[in-house]
């Protein structure tokens, strides 16, 4: 009987390992700042799409139920307090129950209609541009119209949202004009950061101005 010889087999060295293991490792470096850009960039469109759907909610119920309905920062989910990085609910500003209608406040037995609490580490802020002040509530009043203080305005607001780094180049924002629409900020000028669109309190979207987390 002829036997047939057994083939040799040979495994990696301990060189070949240590060199596979050294190109994957470049490879993971370079590959970890797309990554990154990649996850922060999805978190904040994500948180803006949060916002957006909050806000036309609110709006859409203040049509529907032809009273004001407001939206307040909330870090409970049941009252208004906090900041809006914390979360948010959205009522019926009607005064029910020997509370105040229209004043931002949930008070009295005022319905709430959504509650948000927010578990991310994004940072959320809304600014009525014109007066240069932060704003911890907005209505909505029976006609679908931006309200502060029981009073229809017609003055621009932004809402932003900054990833938690607070780097320029990841803000992005909800611009709120007084018919009651809502824009998405872009890079028009192909600068890496979006810009808010309000020229003035007339809501005339023609000047400019860099989103900024700083500030």
């Amino acid at each position: 009987m002829t036997m047939t010889p057994l083939k040799s087999s040979h495994g990696l060295t301990l060189l070949e390992v240590i060199i596979a293991l050294a190109v994957a490792a470049i490879l993971a470096m370079a590959g970890a700042p797309s990554f990154d850009n990649y996850i922060r960039n999805n978190g904040v469109y994500a948180d803006r799409k949060l916002l957006n759907t909050a806000l036309m909610g609110a709006r859409y119920e203040a049509v529907a139920r032809n009273k004001t309905v407001s939206m307040c920062s909330s870090s409970t989910g049941t009252d208004c307090s906090g900041t809006w990085s914390q979360g948010w609910i959205v009522f019926l500003d009607d005064g029910d129950g020997g509370g105040t209608a229209r004043d931002g406040e949930h008070n009295g037995s005022e319905r709430i209609l959504n509650a948000f609490v927010y578990q991310g580490s994004n940072i959320f802020t809304m600014v009525d541009v014109a007066e240069s002040e932060s704003l911890s509530y907005l209505s909505f009043n029976e006609y679908g119209r931006p309200a502060v203080g029981g009073e229809q305005i017609n003055r621009p607001i932004l809402i932003q949202i900054c990833d938690s780094k607070l780097q320029d180049n990841y803000a992005r924002g909800l611009m709120l004009i007084g018919s009651g629409r809502l824009i998405q900020t872009i890079d028009s000028d192909g600068n890496g950061i979006h810009e808010s669109r309000f020229a003035n309190g007339a809501n005339t979207l023609s000047l400019t101005s860099d989103l900024s987390c700083s500030s």
